[in-house]
């Protein structure tokens, strides 16, 4: 099993190949659930739902933190 960072300290994406969610492991939304008679919380994509993600590869990292940054000054310029 490949070592993994502390939990909400890494930026993850959603697991879904067309959902664009990018963010951390506290952004992900609770929603109730069952693990067969259990009631439990599943942690899901803010946008669409899924329940899985993946860890982002440092170019991906790169790519996002460069849009975040791109969509600040946008929105600093445009105020």
């Amino acid at each position: 099993m490949a070592n993994l960072p502390p939990l909400n300290t890494a930026p993850i994406r959603c697991g879904r190949a067309r959902c664009a969610w990018r963010g951390f492991e506290s952004d992900l939304k609770k929603v109730p659930g069952r693990i067969g008679s259990v009631a439990c919380v599943n942690n899901v994509c803010p946008t669409c739902g899924n329940d899985s993600y993946m860890h982002m590869t440092p170019g991906e990292i790169a790519a996002w933190e460069r849009a975040k940054a791109a969509a600040e000054a946008k929105r600093g310029g445009a105020a």
